[in-house]
């Protein structure tokens, strides 16, 4: 028997039977499937459903027409490209790591600083790289392509990524050759296949799990001339830890929402609401499952859903002592890993776990845990051996049953995903650390985790081990529609502070007046095809590309004839003041570094005037310089993280800290420059009157401030210093309309407005009217800025002073 469509699938199969591209939201146990079996069947046209794995794609062949092809990935890359590859992936599916090494050319230690990696060890590291390059968008196996390796800091990573970088590179020349040697992965193949840019033999293709799609994966989709649907859920997006990213908050489709939940019903829903609020999200679930669904407490759950492995195994050895069946949802071998690590470490014997591999012992791994605020899943490790002790762990992995033998099953949220049980209980872990402000509000990405454990039930939802963040969700809750998480008012944001809020004064009024953002996104894509790659740095592991963006700025700033802006100034005198600066040095060492922010000014003074002309390489260096001053006036606090002016003393000069900019800064902004020779060459010939770099416009005091990048004879230009550009996302379309719509009184004459990628030195420009009518616009120009100057002057009159964002 057909089921019968709900009025917001008959909406999203009339969109989707008109041709549009969708992004279709869909809640938890919402029916995304279905709808999108009702889509196809409805059509005579070939379709293409890509899933996230082969038994969601062989589940889904059950249910669509013979129309529709349902597929994964890599079995469309495998089709075009793997099989070719067959004999490999079959021949070194088992290839020791000793063999590898051998092929790669690795017969010896290699020491980095007092750490010395094993000839196997190097191995390994060389074939994750180029792992790491087959998920992203680029061209060529880079030093950033190297994962984290713990117990080596920053210089010794860097040191680390530039000595292996060759081999990678080999290595991934040697897997494409037909006569290679090394191990063939499956996702070497749909690498290659990504790079050949591939058109789809579809009139439409469907995209399940978009919200943690990789980004090889998402070029390739955003790419297809073919009607596209992308379905999931924004708030489901927990693995942006493994570089899957979320393309439908961005996605240039028509948005549509299914929020009619047949998982549970309302009591259940009503969790999952608070959760959704939590994590930003604009959606509202309605439980529709029949039979009972609700809140209860539930000693012997189906299932226990914890934070992190820790907690999880606190569950199992409360369940073993209880005599109670259980599961561990993956299995308990990485377990039994960690635990056989840590029994040689604590003998002072070394390991060749991948996480543990470079410590002589388990106190250097605690060390190093506790000092690196970036070894998170380390953290985790200790956690689980100092808690219960290696042997421990060991006896409760060999007591624990296969899940069909289990009475319970215990997981870990990430683990969870995707699966449903008709009891649930949510365990612990997820507490806040000691100390941290019980008013805050939590942040979306925990805020996402727990929205995916509470939507797990099917009848019983047990919130044991959230009772203490529902409490902080509903006081947070009654300030979320006015205020960011941290309680700064909305109103008080700067321009692109207010973008990231759909609640924000500027986004309402964007959303109410200038909704078909998706237009303008799709003209840029279609534009963006034909782009070169990227210039971005190869050789440097973690390129500062926030940084890297300042930098560029400022050069092409004085490239037209100006400074680079007075926030800049405004950051070097904030350093000089008396002022409370949060993480500031001492005030010796502010001293020094204003009187170095100042000289600085002056040398570029100087250059402006001609009275000091600067070379290109120096001109770069104090340009990077300046964008630190910046970041200090922009974000109210002294960051010491990849923070230049962290390294200052009170005896630095200017001269020290031009000398400390990184060598890849120097090439990386040399290349753009040269990229900005040609498009920027018109617009140096233009009067001094007629180059307005950091405009600040009449509207910029009615919220946080709002100061654009450049305004050359009528045309307002923001700069995009972005290595991914098919990724732009409708905010950068509503800064530029922001930007517009802030010059109330047409100061600036504004007729046309564009986009410049500063990696790709192209320029895409819109004429005004065509731009706010692809945006949806009903009104004039001048209408809406004087609608929008009264919206956000009644907004403004509601915010306490000082309780504003930095921008100018």
């Amino acid at each position: 028997m057909a089921v019968r469509a709900t009025a917001e699938q008959e909406a999203a199969c009339e969109a989707f039977a008109a041709g549009l591209d969708l992004a279709l939201v869909a809640g938890a146990g919402t029916g995304k499937t279905s709808t999108l079996v009702m889509m196809g069947s409805a059509t005579r046209r070939r379709g293409l459903y890509v899933a996230f794995n082969k038994p969601i794609a062989e589940e889904a062949r059950s249910r669509f027409g013979r129309n529709v092809e349902c597929r994964t990935s890599h079995s469309l890359a495998h089709r075009a490209v793997g099989r070719r590859f067959q004999d490999r992936l079959d021949a070194s599916r088992h290839m020791p790591l000793k063999r590898t090494a051998q092929l790669l050319g690795l017969d010896r230690d290699l020491a980095v600083g007092k750490r010395r990696l094993k000839a196997t060890t190097q191995a390994r590291l060389v074939m994750e790289m180029v792992r790491r390059f087959c998920y992203s968008t680029d061209e060529q196996v880079a030093a950033r392509h190297l994962g984290p390796v713990n117990g080596l800091d920053d210089q010794g990573a860097q040191y680390l990524a530039q000595v292996l970088l060759g081999r990678a590179r080999w290595a991934w020349d040697d897997i494409c050759s037909p006569g290679g040697s090394l191990p063939f992965q499956h996702d070497h193949y749909l690498k290659m296949w990504a790079l050949t840019r591939p058109r789809l033999s579809a009139d439409f293709v469907l995209l399940d799990e978009a919200q943690d799609t990789n980004p090889v994966l998402e070029e390739l989709f955003l790419a297809q001339d073919a009607q596209r649907v992308c379905v999931g859920d924004p708030a489901q997006q927990i693995y942006d830890w493994r570089h899957a990213k979320d393309i439908m908050s961005g996605f240039p489709g028509q948005r549509l929402e299914l929020t009619q939940s047949f998982r549970f019903g309302p009591a259940i829903a009503e969790v999952a609401n608070r959760w959704l609020r939590a994590a930003a999200s604009r959606m509202q679930l309605t439980g529709h499952a029949g039979g009972t669904s609700g809140l209860g407490q539930v000693e012997v759950p189906d299932a226990v859903l914890c934070r992190g492995n820790a907690d999880a195994l606190a569950e199992v050895l409360r369940f073993l002592e209880e005599g109670v069946p259980v599961a561990l949802v993956g299995g308990g071998t990485p377990l039994w890993k960690i635990a056989e690590a840590a029994i040689d470490l604590q003998a002072g014997r070394r390991t060749s776990h991948h996480e543990l591999f470079l410590f002589s012992s388990w106190g250097e791994v605690q060390e190093y845990a506790e000092q690196d605020s970036a070894a998170a899943e380390l953290k985790a490790i200790v956690e689980l051996v100092d808690t219960y002790g290696p042997q421990q762990i060991i006896s409760a992995v060999k007591r624990m049953v296969d899940e069909d033998q289990a009475r319970v099953v215990v997981s870990t949220v990430h683990k969870a995903k995707g699966r449903e049980w008709q009891r649930v209980r949510i365990g612990g872990g997820f507490a806040p650390e000691a100390g941290e402000a019980s008013g805050r509000g939590l942040h979306p990405a925990e805020a996402r985790l727990i929205y995916v454990a509470v939507t797990r039930a099917r009848e019983v939802l047990d919130t044991s081990g959230i009772r203490w963040a529902e409490a902080r969700i509903q006081h947070a809750a009654q300030v979320s529609v006015t205020h960011t998480p941290d309680g700064v008012p909305l109103a008080a944001l700067p321009l692109t502070g207010q973008l990231q809020y759909p609640r924000s004064p500027m986004s309402v009024f964007l959303e109410r007046h200038l909704p078909r953002t998706d237009q303008v996104v799709s003209s840029y894509l279609r534009w963006s095809r034909g782009l070169p790659p990227a210039v971005q740095p190869m050789d440097e592991r973690r390129p500062d590309y926030a940084a890297l963006g300042r930098t560029i700025d400022y050069r092409l700033r004085l490239s037209l004839g100006s400074g680079p802006g007075d926030a800049v100034t405004a950051g070097i005198a904030l350093l000089g003041s008396g002022l409370a600066v949060e993480g500031a040095p001492s005030f010796d060492v502010r001293r020094a570094l204003h009187t170095a922010g100042s000289e600085l000014l002056d040398r570029l003074l100087a250059h402006l005037n001609g009275m000091h002309r600067l070379g290109e390489e120096e001109l770069t260096r104090l340009c990077h310089v300046a964008g630190f001053y910046e970041a200090v006036y922009r974000n109210g606090v002294f960051s010491r993280r990849r923070n230049l002016l962290a390294l200052a003393d009170a005896r630095t000069t200017l001269n020290h800290l031009i000398a400390a900019v990184p060598a890849y800064v120097v090439e990386d902004i040399a290349e753009q420059v040269d990229l900005a020779d040609k498009p920027f060459a018109p617009f140096r010939q233009l009067p001094v009157g007629r180059r307005v770099c950091g405009p600040v416009f009449a509207g910029s005091s009615d919220l946080g401030g709002a100061d654009a990048d450049f305004i050359v004879g009528g045309l307002l230009i923001d700069c995009k210093a972005t290595s991914r550009p098919h990724t732009i996302h409708r905010s950068a379309v509503q800064q530029l309309a922001g930007y517009l719509l802030l010059d109330y009184d047409d100061t600036y004459g504004i007729d046309r407005v564009g986009l410049y990628l500063s990696r790709q030195g192209s320029l895409i420009t819109w004429r005004v009217p065509d731009f706010l009518n692809a945006l949806g616009s009903r009104l004039p120009l001048p209408k809406l800025r004087t609608l929008l100057r009264h919206d956000l002057r009644r907004a403004e009159q509601a915010v306490p002073s000082g309780s504003g964002g930095r921008d100018v």
